[in-house]
């Protein structure tokens, strides 16, 4: 998407706790340029936390040699 010098990025980040124990974080964007919108651009992405650290398994990164002879 072309954007000019004018475009402003405003970003809210929310949680919430639901009455069922859902644990939410929501990032809402808005984009406002007034070169190549009529009116501002809004985004919203949900992210729901699982309920253990199954799915979560963080590692360092990995460093490859570089490669002898290239």
């Amino acid at each position: 998407m072309p954007y000019s010098g004018q475009a402003l990025l405003t970003e809210f980040y929310d949680r919430t706790d639901e009455p069922n124990g859902d644990s939410w974080l929501i990032l809402t964007s808005t984009v406002d340029d007034p070169t190549y919108l009529a009116q501002p651009l809004m985004t919203t992405t949900h992210f729901k936390r699982e309920p253990d650290d199954s799915k979560w398994n963080p590692r360092p990164c990995e460093i490859t040699p570089p490669v002898q002879g290239r």
